[in-house]
């Protein structure tokens, strides 16, 4: 009975894992913000390429290439 005593008595004492708790601690809130952000900001981000993209197309589509001629009929 003695031996699990000074063995519960040393395992609550012992303070060398703590720092590994604390990092996982850390590594989890930095993980949970990055996350969060990626969510409220990756939407915006997502919506404004989609908006220069289709700018981008349209303009493209619109200027450079006419129809309306062919080259057989300046003949």
């Amino acid at each position: 009975m003695n031996k699990l005593s000074t063995l519960l008595h040393r395992l609550r004492n012992d303070e060398r894992g703590l720092s590994t708790v604390e990092y996982v601690v850390l590594l989890v809130l930095i993980v949970a913000m990055a996350v969060a952000a990626w969510n409220s900001f990756g939407s915006n981000v997502n919506e404004k390429l989609k908006t220069a993209s289709g700018s981008f197309k349209s303009k493209v589509s619109t200027s450079g290439t006419d129809t309306s001629k062919t080259p057989t009929d300046e003949d």
